[in-house]
């Protein structure tokens, strides 16, 4: 008889949990360290270049993302789940990996003339040529690194994470403040690359060598894994090279910087709650049931953090965008209020794909996405051709809910169990959401003659407080079932405050 989704059971899950939980607030305390890096780079950058700038630099950002997602081949994946792996084996990802970081590099270099015929920007020849210095540097990273990953030990990457934002941060800054060029965010990238590759090995002192021998036993799950990667480049990389042909690049960085606000709030508070789920999945191979209750308490802590956040976020972007990032940027707006809504929804079920490669069916993610490119890519481009850039934002929520569609028919086949459960799970967030929207829109007429940070402060405390208040009212009328809220109030409240709750 199935368990109930909201409570766990095994006796294996309190340590599975524990570490899952320590191994989230490492990823979550790591990717908080440096998108405060991150976002302290972008205050200072956008002030000091313009969105023409970023364009340029999206392009050739986009164009070595996808050749790097292309031909991806799962790294970090295969060595997590090769728990016995040979210096042959690790051998062999290494020269992958280099290889692949080798042809990416001469690639870029090599169409860089293009670039810059295609597109009529000189500025392009300099960004292609200095930004192939990324992935050469990190194809050469230590695979035994991920071995930490492995072991649900994130502590190692957070320092890793951190030092190389750091030093992205000053590099850029510094040839910023100096030139006020473009050149700083490829400068910064490829600072921040050097620190990682040179900390991989300082962790995990290790010697690699040149060797294809073992190829056979470790391509097997990489070759879907290359295909995932391919197909979802398609779907995440083309947006840029295609609104530069046809909006140009300063509308292509609206888009881009626009894009990356919106997925701020879902990336850094939901990402790191699917990526420590992979390794605690990895342990419960065999055990489907477990799994699908893992999965849905994944579900329900997404849903009280990346889901507010997200659409809390678009709700009051147009005050914070020109607050953060000056006036010049408040056409980024729209971008964030038609993605970031989406986004949040998406984030519901972000451990699909961890969830499926665990159950050892990682062509079923690969099919998702191809299915998925060929129905959002001629909506984008019709979007983006008919109505500029505003079109090409709607096409992007509108295909974004597709999205969110077929990974809920993912989970179903995975689970065995209906496609909207999920959904189920998410209830009380979902209310709470409402609640907190309905009120922020209500209110935003009495804020209007108010500074904009105090109206943003205002706002951002009421909305909180209806999304946290309405939560727990939920809760309560439902009798206190087994849930997130349990775990929240077992788990944190009961140790601050054990005589109140």
């Amino acid at each position: 008889m199935a368990g109930n989704p909201e409570h766990e059971t095994n006796e294996r899950e309190p340590s599975l949990g524990s570490r899952v939980a320590k191994a989230t607030a490492w990823i979550v305390a790591g990717r908080l360290g440096v998108r405060l890096a991150g976002f302290v780079n972008m205050l200072i950058i956008a002030r000091l270049l313009v969105p023409d700038d970023f364009g340029v630099v999206a392009i050739g950002l986009t164009v070595m993302q996808l050749l790097q997602n292309v031909s991806d081949m799962g790294i970090a994946q295969t060595v997590i789940r090769m728990k016995n792996a040979t210096k042959a084996d690790l051998d062999t990802l290494f020269t992958l990996s280099a290889a692949r970081g080798v042809v990416t590099a001469l690639v870029l270099a090599g169409i860089a003339p293009l670039a810059v015929a295609v597109y009529g920007d000189e500025r392009l020849l300099s960004v292609f040529l200095l930004i192939a210095l990324h992935p050469l540097l990190t194809g050469f990273v230590n695979p035994r690194f991920f071995e930490f990953e492995r072991e649900i030990d994130f502590s190692r990457d957070f320092r890793v994470a951190l030092m190389a934002k750091l030093a992205e941060v000053a590099t850029a800054i510094t040839i910023a403040v100096i030139f006020r060029s473009y050149i700083a965010l490829i400068a910064g990238l490829v600072a921040g690359g050097m620190v990682r590759l040179v900390l991989s090995y300082a962790m995990r002192p290790w010697l690699p060598g040149l060797a294809l021998s073992s190829f056979r036993q470790v391509f097997g799950f990489m070759g879907w894994l290359t295909g995932i990667s391919f197909a979802a480049a398609l779907n995440n990389k083309l947006d840029a090279l295609i609104l530069g042909r046809i909006v140009g690049p300063a509308g292509t960085g609206l888009y881009y910087v626009g894009e990356q606000l919106a997925e701020l709030a879902t990336r850094e508070s939901g990402e790191p709650i699917a990526r420590a789920l992979y390794p605690g999945f990895a342990t419960l191979s065999g055990t489907p049931e477990r799994m699908r209750e893992v999965f849905l308490q994944g579900v329900a802590a997404l849903a009280i953090i990346a889901l507010p956040a997200a659409i809390g976020f678009a709700l009051v972007a147009d005050l914070a965008v020109p607050l953060i990032l000056g006036a010049k940027w408040a056409e980024a707006v729209p971008v964030i209020q038609f993605i970031g809504p989406v986004l949040g929804l998406q984030s519901l079920v972000l451990a699909t794909q961890s969830y499926a490669m665990a159950q050892d069916r990682p062509q079923l993610i690969f099919w998702r996405e191809l299915a998925f490119f060929f129905f959002r890519t001629p909506i984008f481009i019709a979007g983006a051709m008919m109505y500029g850039l505003i079109g090409a934002v709607a096409a992007t929520a509108l295909t974004g809910i597709g999205h969110l569609a077929l990974n809920l028919h993912l989970y179903q086949r995975l689970s065995g169990a209906p496609f909207w459960q999920p959904l189920w799970v998410a209830r009380r967030s979902l209310i709470g959401v409402a609640a907190m929207a309905g009120l922020i829109v209500f209110l935003r007429p009495a804020l209007d003659n108010l500074p904009g940070f105090v109206s943003l402060a205002v706002l951002v405390a009421v909305g909180g407080s209806a999304f946290v208040g309405t939560l727990i009212a939920c809760w309560f009328a439902e009798g206190r079932p087994a849930g997130i809220e349990t775990t929240i109030r077992d788990k944190f409240l009961v140790r601050l405050f054990p005589n109140a709750v």
